[in-house]
């Protein structure tokens, strides 16, 4: 099974301190954290809220990620990207969706790239993070098609519960994980991928994702039907 690895663009950006909740989620833009060649960051994905006098504040904290899948031109079958997490703080849990980061020179991540991203696109389910270690994520059917169809796969963990869903946190929620430039590849961040074998072309208006068989035939043991 290939294996790639994140560019060592990864990085986290957040919202900084804002005196709404719609403030801190939807901001244009943000604040970089740490630098570009961080190894590690403590708060990576997070909704955090700050009781004051008689008023709450709220950050949203993000983290982007870009991979070159420029070349892998087979149909992707499967997917399992591999993050690292650490502490997980309260509600801690990720979700993974599309993003369209990474707009600065050499793809740099950049303030503005806070809300280069797409809530209506998730590339996986809610992902549980309170175990710190490696986690496999698997991911869905439009992350395997994004992967085979562009040069460059993109996607921002953000928290589920708070940031992802919308809903004003009461309390601080958030989670760790490491980057690329961590020491070594075995805790970077990567994908495990298999490509789809056989025939993979649809079959009188049938995606061929949801064929087993043609004729009584695996599809994985066809090369051609009626020629094609």
């Amino acid at each position: 099974m290939p294996t790639i690895y994140a560019a060592t663009t990864d990085r986290d950006i957040n919202s900084g301190i804002q005196s709404s909740w719609s403030g801190a989620r939807d901001a244009s833009t943000g604040t970089l954290g740490g630098s570009a060649s961080d190894t590690s960051e403590s708060f990576a994905a997070g909704a955090l809220a700050f009781a004051g006098r008689g008023s709450t504040t709220y950050k949203v904290n993000r983290c982007f990620f870009h991979f070159d899948t420029s070349g892998i031109t087979g149909t992707v079958s499967a997917a399992t990207l591999k993050i690292y997490f650490l502490t997980d703080v309260n509600d801690g849990n990720v979700i993974i969706i599309k993003s369209d980061a990474f707009t600065g020179g050499s793809n740099a991540l950049v303030a503005d790239d806070f809300n280069n991203l797409d809530f209506s696109t998730p590339y996986s389910g809610e992902v549980n993070t309170t175990t710190a270690g490696l986690t496999s994520i698997t991911l869905n059917a439009t992350a395997l098609a994004d992967i085979k169809n562009n040069n460059d796969f993109k996607f921002a963990v953000v928290n589920f519960d708070y940031d992802y869903s919308d809903a004003a946190p009461s309390t601080s929620n958030y989670v760790g994980l490491r980057f690329a430039d961590h020491s070594g590849t075995s805790s970077d961040p990567q994908i495990d991928y298999t490509l789809q074998t056989g025939y993979t072309n649809d079959v009188i208006g049938v995606a061929f994702g949801s064929i087993n068989k043609v004729n009584g035939v695996a599809t994985a043991s066809i090369e051609k039907v009626t020629g094609v």
